[in-house]
């Protein structure tokens, strides 16, 4: 019978063998899924010397041994791989990273210690530039002693959450942290029951970021683990240590955005001309330009939002349950993307809003997509389904928020593109949407000569979309509209396309559509 192997110490492993035997506590776990390894369980492994290592579980391992797998647990490993740590995201500061393989064996062991192993980074040694390597995950433990206001951000094209606040450790240095997704929330709704207490963050695996000079830390992703006023002996210890002070937590308030980019973001949309409805269909060449509206329906033909495949960013379809078949805890909805050509779960729903708009000269459609849908709605799609990624089956069932859009007016940037101009399509797309709070001391509209009440223009409730429109039929989601092609009546184009003498502009001929519309109600009448 085969002498068993000794055990060996995390620091002594290396990749000229595999018949390594080892005694570790899972310090941490967390799956991860890329597109080139698919779904894994990485874990981190450390021994009683301390000494800290990063191991994986591919998806061919993950039934044979996942079982095994769980936080706080020790364990006995035979037999497994190493190769090089490298990467922005080394999990510890050991050499080599842990893979298990076919003949891995994983088996319980009762507990040596009930030590967390933390590896915790001394701000100052964050702070210093030539300090501790970003590419190094730490564990940072403060006080949080100020925080801002939740903010949102686009990442990787699904909306984040995101927290900003401050930590100090018992030399009273200050470490800026940023918190993302989860850990923004779970930080946020801390921060907000403290009252008096303290808040005190323990985050494990953190990233180093710098930034013109300035490092701060933040969460690596799902792999970060974030503890809030844990009762570990070392946490207790530096509670016990740090200043007197009873310093009350402080709210930063959000400071109000930059004069300049305010001022740049009206300069651009200033480089466009203002146009109506009525000049928009006058429009000869492709091009963009401001025009402001009220939103008068919700098209309810077509859905409000898509599934976006992450890895392509192009629209993909959910594939329908099997009849009868067993569902299984934890399993993800399956879509199948035609670009990719896969079947993926990786995917997010995104607005697609086809809205009927109007202004005093006529009405028309425009298609206005995720980002600035959720800026004039103000909340995502993905958090107006709440998990329910079913297909829609009463189109005219709308989340409140959207129906609050009808009789609401906003200032957009449309592009009219060749299909507006050769009038195969009758929608026009929204480049931007314009928030500002001054966008009713604009320039006079470009394409009429005509008096214009700028009044009527910001401000049109339900009782003028009725009186502009009293012919028309009209329902809960607002009045039913002809195409643009009928809106181009002979005045509306005298109108618009008057004082036109630039050399890239062509006159605007008027529809004999118009002629053809009066001469018919002209016979009707008589």
């Amino acid at each position: 019978m085969a002498a068993e192997l000794a055990f060996a110490n995390l620091a002594d492993v290396k990749p000229f063998k595999t018949e390594w035997r080892i005694q570790v506590k899972i310090v941490h776990t967390w799956t991860q899924y890329t597109q080139y390894t698919g779904e894994t369980v990485e874990m981190i492994l450390a021994d009683t010397s301390g000494t800290l290592i990063h191991a994986t579980i591919k998806k061919q391992q993950m039934n044979k041994l996942q079982r095994f797998i769980t936080s706080g647990e020790w364990r006995i490993i035979e037999k497994f791989t190493l190769a090089k740590s490298t990467g922005k995201y080394r999990a510890t500061k050991h050499g080599f990273k842990m893979s298990m393989m076919q003949k891995t064996v994983i088996s319980r062991t009762p507990p040596l210690s009930d030590d967390i192993y933390l590896d915790l980074a001394n701000f100052q040694d964050v702070l210093d530039e030539g300090g501790l390597n970003e590419n190094i995950l730490i564990d940072v433990l403060g006080q949080v002693v100020s925080f801002n206001e939740m903010k949102t951000h686009d990442v990787n094209n699904k909306i984040t959450k995101k927290l900003d606040l401050e930590l100090r450790d018992t030399n009273d240095e200050r470490l800026k942290c940023t918190l993302w997704g989860r850990f923004a929330e779970a930080m946020w709704n801390a921060c907000q029951n403290a009252g008096t207490e303290r808040v005190i963050a323990l985050l494990r695996l953190a990233k180093i970021n710098s930034f013109k000079g300035e490092r701060s830390v933040s969460n690596a992703f799902d792999m970060s683990l974030l503890e809030i006023n844990a009762t570990y002996p070392a946490v207790l210890e530096f509670v016990a240590n740090l200043p007197p002070d009873a310093m009350p937590l402080a709210i930063q308030e959000a400071k109000p955005k930059h004069g300049n980019q305010l001022m740049k973001k009206k300069e651009y949309y200033d480089r466009f001309p203002r146009k109506t409805i009525s000049g928009l269909f006058c429009f000869s060449e492709i091009g963009k330009c401001n025009i402001i509206v009220t939103i008068m329906k919700i098209d309810t033909d077509y859905s409000w939002y898509f599934f976006c495949c992450l890895k392509c960013h192009k629209t993909a379809y959910k594939i329908p349950k099997v009849e009868n078949e067993i569902a299984k805890k934890g399993k993800k909805e399956m879509f199948w993307c035609p670009t990719c050509k896969e079947d993926t779960p990786k995917v997010v729903p995104r607005y697609l809003l086809n809205v009927g708009v109007m202004d005093s000269t006529g009405d028309t459609n425009f298609l206005i997509f995720d980002k600035n849908a959720q800026e004039i709605i103000g909340v995502s799609a993905e958090d107006l389904l709440e998990g329910n990624w079913d297909e829609i089956q009463d189109p005219t069932n709308l989340p409140q928020p959207i129906k609050d859009l009808v009789g609401k007016t906003f200032q957009f940037l449309v592009t009219v593109g060749k299909e507006n101009i050769n009038e195969t399509d009758d929608t026009y797309k929204v480049s931007t949407v314009w928030l500002g709070n001054d966008f009713d001391n604009l320039d006079t509209i470009e394409d009429s000569d005509q008096p214009t009440d700028q009044h009527n223009d910001l401000s049109i409730d339900q009782e003028a979309l009725a009186l502009t429109y009293s012919s028309e039929t009209t329902d809960a989601n607002g009045p039913t509209s002809s195409t643009p092609s009928s809106k181009r009546s002979i005045d509306d184009c005298s109108v618009d396309c008057e004082g036109q003498s630039s050399t890239t502009k062509k006159a605007c001929i008027p529809s004999i559509l118009g002629d053809i519309e009066k001469e018919e109600i002209e016979v009707g009448k008589k």
